[in-house]
């Protein structure tokens, strides 16, 4: 049942940065600029540079495969080679990755939180969906800790992530309530349409004049 539990929160969560590849705005996956007298727009074969954004988000993607296929094949070799759990040389491979991860996993919320302190503002964080994810991450841990024989680094991860996750939540609630107190606008509703840039010009088309 444990195995079930984590394996499928770990399919989700791929799920999720799969859709997040998947439905990338295309209007920002490149450097698009406006036409101008002095920069004239180049051929349509000639593509432009690959924005920042896409290429973090690439750059995350191959780091993510990369590090499931060198995990899984390191696994797979101690599995075969060496033996199960009973081995010291599997059970330390079993504890570094769950120490790794939770340290991936303190990494995603960290910088999040930090913004969110300094900001003091919701943003696009969703309140009633923490107050969801961090009860139901406690009775995981919790179904996690009173199993018989689970290692301390299988729940160890989703501790860390819970208590940061709650921290964030404990937050966001004081920043919404201290913020409608105060008649500010904290939770980001505003949407940029796809034709046109951050700097609020429109998207250059073939109908768009070369000279202004």
């Amino acid at each position: 049942m444990g195995i079930v539990q984590i394996g499928l929160q770990w399919a989700m969560f791929s799920l999720v940065f799969i859709l997040f590849l998947l439905y990338f705005p295309e209007n920002k996956k490149r450097q698009l600029h406006a036409p101008s007298s002095l920069h004239l727009d180049l051929p349509n074969k000639m593509q432009a540079p690959l924005s920042a954004e896409w290429k973090v988000s690439l750059v995350v993607a191959a780091t993510c495969i990369g590090h499931l296929a060198i995990s899984f094949f390191i696994s797979i070799l101690l599995l075969i080679v060496v033996g199960g759990p009973q081995h010291w040389q599997t059970n330390y491979w079993a504890g570094f990755l769950g120490v790794l991860s939770m340290i991936l996993a303190s990494l995603q919320y960290l910088p999040q939180i930090h913004k969110t302190w300094k900001s003091k503002r919701v943003g696009a964080l969703s309140i009633p969906m923490m107050m969801l994810q961090t009860p139901g991450t406690v009775l995981f841990v919790y179904s996690l800790v009173v199993r018989p024989g689970t290692n301390w680094t299988a729940w160890l991860t989703y501790m860390v992530t819970g208590i940061l996750q709650g921290t964030l939540l404990i937050m966001c609630i004081t920043w919404h309530f201290r913020n409608k107190r105060l008649g500010i606008r904290d939770i980001d509703t505003t949407t940029v349409p796809s034709d046109q840039h951050n700097d609020g010009q429109e998207e250059p088309t073939e109908n768009t004049r070369l000279l202004n």
